[in-house]
């Protein structure tokens, strides 16, 4: 990035920020906004970019008439801020998409960019490029269930246990909170906690360790599941609610 004298943002100067000289940059956003953050340890020097289309989401193209983010109307925005300073009220920038890349709940994979700006419609400018790449994004936790097709019923009570697999694409932290229906009956039982292993089937098996004041009997039944945790890769809420799961309940 490099600057003309009288440009509060370089001043003049001229910056160069990597990841394998020991710097930091940290790029996310999403369709509707690129945002980077550049900072260099030795020295001090931080700079904080944002880029954002005019509308629709973000493409490989030549964005012109950018005007100050988060306030801009009508047309692009962007902002370039560092630790020398910034503009003080209106600018007027472009910038140019030459390669974007976004993977699953929006999740910025890669960004190569150009930019100009001008604080208060003045001459001078801070010019620069950004080329940066997050790590690959990893499949959605997607936890998928199966409930073995037979279960246990304790008599005269009526305590039901039941069983099952749970896969996930990455390890995590998941709960699994079942219903077993039959005749017109429901008995809710006890969550459970399941870790989660990328691609392995872990088991699972929830139960009612208390009287409901329902009582279910030996026969066909259905299980509802409601599986739930985050996704730690993208910190994102997952729930999944599959269709019913048919069970026979036997005599324990």
């Amino acid at each position: 990035m490099t600057g003309d004298p009288d440009d509060p943002v370089t001043r003049g100067e001229t910056f160069s920020f990597s990841t394998a000289t020991g710097m930091t940059a940290q790029l996310y956003g999403s369709p509707f906004d690129a945002r980077v953050e550049a900072v260099d340890p030795a020295t001090g020097a931080n700079f904080y970019l944002v880029l954002a289309p005019d509308g629709g989401p973000l493409e490989p193209r030549t964005y012109t008439g950018a005007t100050a983010w988060p306030y801009y109307e009508g047309g692009p925005g962007m902002v370039l801020n560092s630790n020398l300073g910034g503009c003080d009220g209106d600018l007027v920038g472009s910038f140019t998409i030459q390669d974007i890349r976004f993977g699953p709940y929006n999740y910025l994979e890669k960004l190569d960019a150009t930019f100009e700006q001008h604080c208060s419609g003045g001459a001078p400018a801070a010019r620069g490029e950004v080329h940066l790449t997050n790590p690959p994004a990893l499949p959605p936790l997607d936890p998928q269930a199966t409930v073995a097709g037979t279960g246990a019923v304790v008599m005269p009570d009526g305590l039901v246990t039941v069983r099952g697999t749970l896969t996930c694409s990455q390890a995590a932290l998941v709960f699994v909170d079942a219903h077993v229906q039959q005749n017109g009956r429901l008995v809710g039982l006890d969550r459970a906690e399941v870790r989660c292993l990328a691609g392995q089937a872990v088991p699972w098996t929830a139960t009612r360790t208390e009287p409901s004041g329902v009582r279910l009997r030996p026969g066909d039944a259905d299980v509802r599941l409601e599986i739930s945790g985050r996704d730690p890769f993208y910190d994102v809420y997952v729930r999944v609610v599959p269709p019913l799961f048919p069970v026979r309940l036997d005599a324990a």
